[in-house]
């Protein structure tokens, strides 16, 4: 059963992310006109899913990942038999690559590298694949059924109308809002959870209250009771936990130290000598009363913006030799994600939503590495590109992507290795 509701709880975590990431890139995709032509959550592959105004959402039978095919994305500069081709397509309604190279004086290659694209932006309809004739069909609009011959009277004009409604044909701030609105819908997710949590919920913190005494411990020789309410330790005064917390930690085994308390509305004083933890560490020997704290929106958003922070160092620490590998010993593959899920969702609906905003958070940041396949990696393409004023050759763009993801599997590898070992073998 604990196999069953772990990979359940891992996926449930995971689609959820995966879906506020390409919902970020869609909506800003759709915002500026560029065709979607699949929203899916998973790996590509086999789905289930319904068609509506040219997209087709669903889950694939991996649903691990996920993305939307923007139209328009392809690397390069752009085809220049685009328009030739696109035309003699509308023209006849129908067409094979053999038939379009020969019309449009191109070799075999050359035509269905166009074909391929122009399928691509949404433009023409490839065969399905239990359609053995090989042809690619003009799309079905209001005027025309799919497949109907169509008049066209100037090809750049029909290339251009196409062209507007795919990422190419955007403009740079425009492609730099769909690369961006990824990750950053992840991380506004992140922040909404954790503003929720802290200034709506609030988070259940440890008090300066005592919920119980340790028998025979020094608070209990000193006459500490449950429901007591320490003030102050040797006249420093402990208003929160955390305060408390680092004034027992600076304390020195074997130490006499007052200890200012409340009892029943009534202020006390008693004297304690410190113990010791196995550890050797100075204790009082209490347990500590538990309270859910609220804090202000802007509170909640400087903490959030705290661990934003936190999480940026984390991911930078992956490019210093110095910390890289402290850096993977701390992390997790979606083996951990997964065993973390069920266990934040077996413990609290509460620990589940931290947990929810916390790998959110997460995601958006690694998605803004500066290295393609990442959303990162895309931003900087496209802004070099800008600065040369040409495209970077798709070759060029496609070869770093190798090398990319080859040592992002070494790395997925390793953070496997290491889930297995600690969550499951308990090694």
């Amino acid at each position: 059963m604990d196999v069953v509701l772990t990979i359940f709880w891992g996926l449930v975590v995971l689609i959820i992310l995966v879906f506020v990431h390409e919902l970020g890139h869609f909506l800003f995709a759709r915002l500026f006109g560029a065709r979607v032509t699949e929203f899916m959550i998973g790996m590509p592959g086999p789905n289930i899913g319904f068609e509506r105004n040219g997209c087709r959402y669903g889950i694939t039978c991996i649903p691990l990942g996920g993305y939307n095919r923007i139209t328009g994305m392809e690397g390069g500069p752009e085809d220049p038999n685009l328009s030739k081709v696109l035309a003699y397509v509308y023209r006849h309604g129908k067409a094979d690559v053999e038939h379009t190279a020969m019309a449009c004086d191109l070799d075999t290659g050359e035509a269905e590298n166009a074909l391929i694209i122009l399928d691509g932006w949404g433009s023409i309809k490839k065969p399905a694949r239990s359609d053995k004739s090989g042809l690619y069909s003009a799309p079905q609009t209001d005027t025309y059924e799919l497949g109907e011959p169509r008049e066209v009277d100037d090809e750049t004009a029909l290339l251009d109308g196409e062209r507007a409604q795919t990422y190419r044909g955007l403009k740079f701030w425009q492609r730099l809002c769909v690369l961006f609105a990824g990750p950053v819908f992840n991380v506004v997710f992140a922040l909404i959870i954790f503003i929720v949590l802290l200034s709506g919920i609030g988070v259940t913190s440890a008090t300066t209250t005592l919920e119980d005494v340790i028998a025979d411990s020094p608070a209990q020789v000193a006459g500490l009771e449950a429901g007591d309410t320490i003030t102050a330790l040797d006249g420093v005064e402990t208003p929160d936990w955390e305060t408390l917390s680092d004034e027992i930690a600076s304390l020195t085994v074997g130490e006499d130290v007052t200890v200012s308390y409340v009892r029943d509305d009534e202020p006390e004083t008693t004297e304690l000598t410190v113990g010791a933890r196995e550890d050797g560490t100075p204790q009082l020997g209490v347990y500590m009363a538990t309270a859910p704290e609220r804090v202000s929106v802007f509170r909640a958003l400087g903490d959030s913006f705290v661990y934003i922070g936190q999480t940026v160092a984390a991911y930078a620490s992956l490019f210093n030799p110095m910390t890289a590998a402290e850096t993977v010993s701390e992390s997790t593959s979606v083996v951990g994600i997964a065993v973390m899920s069920r266990e934040a969702a077996s413990a609290s609906p509460l620990l589940l939503l931290y947990l929810l905003a916390a790998v959110s958070l997460s995601l958006g940041i690694v998605n803004l590495i500066p290295l393609p396949p990442l959303d990162g990696g895309k931003i900087v393409v496209e802004v070099i590109q800008k600065i040369i004023r040409r495209d970077i050759p798709a070759s060029v763009i496609n070869a770093i992507t190798v090398v990319v993801i080859a040592l992002l599997i070494v790395l997925f590898l390793i953070l496997l290795n290491q889930d297995i070992h600690n969550f499951i073998l308990g090694t």
